[in-house]
């Protein structure tokens, strides 16, 4: 899904722009702190498009690394020298408010800087409307055969279910290779279906994110507990207690979470 619209956006561009070209970095190879790594890289991107994929991987000394080479000069890159040019774009499969309200993934002078122009992909469980279209394509990116393309009773079971497709594209890659499978089999089209549906349940669907991060506090190991960890935990509670009674008085007992509501209200917001 990202990785293909990154690939339309610069295959669609004008020869003008000489952005016709991917370098793409994974997080996971980021080396801490490694200036020459960087300087290679943003020398590998210039004139082209950089994704630096999965950025919530990215350790906190690369962030502050990377902090600095995005420091502009007349709209160039670099770290003590700035002579790159290039469009940068950054990805994640988590979502913004996980990256934007702790530092447990990114620090928040990183993704300040980072987060000019933010685009969010819709999963098929939130907005299903192409999730046919999207099928259909997932099918022909395979080189399946057309004329094997499946018929409406997968379209009519995808459009029902679409509440189960966590993984989004990676579920209708298997779901396609999975009804292709079955016709080399020489299976009947309507046990396919059947059988396409047992095995998503049971086998290979993507897992639902039970978590809910709205209602984690994450513990940055470098902070003073005193001085910052306490405060911002009290933050945190008020926070919840607010969500949970608008008017902390009217909470039954006058206790939320068993603390007092005046005391809760004597709480700063950070």
């Amino acid at each position: 899904g990202k990785s293909h619209w990154v690939n339309e956006v610069a295959n669609n561009n004008s020869k003008k722009d000489c952005l016709s070209a991917i370098v793409n970095v994974n997080g996971w190879i980021a080396e801490d702190g490694d200036v020459e790594f960087w300087n290679e890289v943003f020398e590998s991107a210039n004139g082209k498009i950089l994704m630096i994929d999965e950025i919530e991987i990215l350790s906190k000394p690369t962030q502050a690394l990377l902090f600095e080479f995005l420091s502009t000069s007349n709209g160039l890159y670099g770290w003590k020298e700035k002579k790159y040019e290039c469009r940068i774009v950054f990805t994640s499969t988590l979502t913004i408010k996980e990256l934007r309200d702790s530092e447990q993934h990114l620090l928040h002078k990183f993704f300040d800087r980072i987060s000019q122009l933010v685009v969010s992909f819709p999963s098929f469980s939130e907005k299903n409307i192409s999730i046919w279209k999207d099928f259909k394509a997932t099918w022909k990116k395979m080189k399946f055969p057309a004329k094997q393309m499946p018929k409406s009773g997968l379209e009519k079971w995808l459009a029902a279910n679409s509440n189960n497709f966590h993984g989004n594209f990676r579920d209708l890659d298997k779901i396609a290779i999975n009804w292709r499978n079955c016709q080399l089999m020489n299976m009947e089209e309507s046990k396919i279906l059947e059988n396409v549906i047992i095995d998503f349940s049971l086998n290979y669907h993507y897992p639902e994110e039970v978590s809910n991060a709205g209602n984690t506090f994450y513990v940055d190991d470098e902070l003073d507990y005193f001085k910052q960890i306490e405060p911002r935990f009290k933050s945190f509670i008020k926070q919840l207690a607010l969500k949970k009674y608008p008017k902390l008085s009217k909470a039954p007992d006058g206790k939320i979470f068993g603390v007092s509501y005046r005391t809760i209200e004597g709480w700063k917001l950070i």
